[in-house]
This record gives C-alpha cells, sequence and structure tokens, in this order.
C-alpha cells in the first residue's frame, strides 16, 4: 500500500512540474524559444461586376512557441488562402497553408507557421501566393505579396 508520504511528494512533484510548464509556455518567447510566425490580414471587396477581388493586405512578424502544434489548416469553402515560400517561386512551400472562412467581403486574418528548418532569415524574401477560393473549390482571384523579413529592423 502507498503510504501518504509517497503520495504527498507525488503531488508536490506533480505541482511543481504544472507550475514550470504553465511558465515556460507563458515566456518561451522571452526565452527565444520560439518558431516565427507571419500574420496576414487580407481586405476583400466586390468589384462593380460582382466578383470578389484582394484590394490590401497587410504583414505583421509574430511568433509562437516551440512546441506549438503547425499544421495546414482544414479549408471552408468560400475561403481565403495563402502559403509563403523563400526566395524563389519555384521552391517548395516554407508554410503551411492558412486560411479563413469568407462568407462574404471584409477583413480575414491568417497566420502562417513555417515548416520547420523553412524558417525565414533576416533579409528573406517571403513570396505570398494569396487566393480568393469559391463555395466549389474553383479559385475566383489570386494575387502575390512579397515581404521581407526583419527588413523594418
Amino acid at each position: 500500500m502507498v503510504g501518504k508520504k509517497t503520495i504527498t511528494y507525488g503531488i508536490i512533484i506533480l505541482l511543481v512540474l504544472s507550475a514550470s510548464g504553465y511558465y515556460l509556455y507563458q515566456h518561451a518567447i522571452d526565452y527565444g524559444l520560439e518558431k516565427p510566425a507571419l500574420i496576414l490580414k487580407v481586405s476583400t471587396n466586390l468589384t462593380d461586376k460582382g466578383n470578389p477581388m484582394i484590394n490590401n493586405v497587410t504583414f505583421e512578424q509574430s511568433g509562437v512557441a516551440f512546441f506549438y502544434k503547425r499544421a495546414d489548416s482544414i479549408p471552408q469553402f468560400p475561403e481565403v488562402d495563402a502559403n509563403a515560400r523563400l526566395n524563389n517561386l519555384n521552391s517548395a512551400p516554407a508554410s503551411f497553408w492558412a486560411s479563413a472562412h469568407r462568407p462574404e467581403e471584409g477583413v480575414f486574418s491568417l497566420r502562417l507557421f513555417f515548416r520547420d528548418g523553412k524558417e525565414p532569415k533576416k533579409g528573406d524574401v517571403l513570396i505570398i501566393p494569396i487566393r480568393l477560393v469559391s463555395h466549389t473549390g474553383a479559385i475566383q482571384y489570386k494575387t502575390t505579396a512579397f515581404y521581407c523579413w526583419s527588413c523594418e529592423e
């Protein structure tokens, strides 16, 4: 039979591990334990003929804790979606697909997470194809945005 002392020590160890894990999660970015991410704000509207189009894209560098699960977004048509390539349009995608449901025109936020080993470095040019996809999965509008990583600093 397990004694009271063993149970008490077990509970104390679990509490210490939980508290330290929570602290690390909250301060991972402060300690440099982060993966880069890019937040895109995509603004859409309709043309005179009623076709959707992208009229503005803004960028914000961000980060996520290194143990954050990064994966492709699940499509929810109609949607706006994007991914990023590093320095060359013909290169393999450096990021996972990001998408947001687009029921009508407006501003949509996409967060691009980068694949392991494909994180951008200072001065890298991100080539970002952005698409508006219909409810049937057909591409309604496509444009390409360019962003220089850490060039403003």
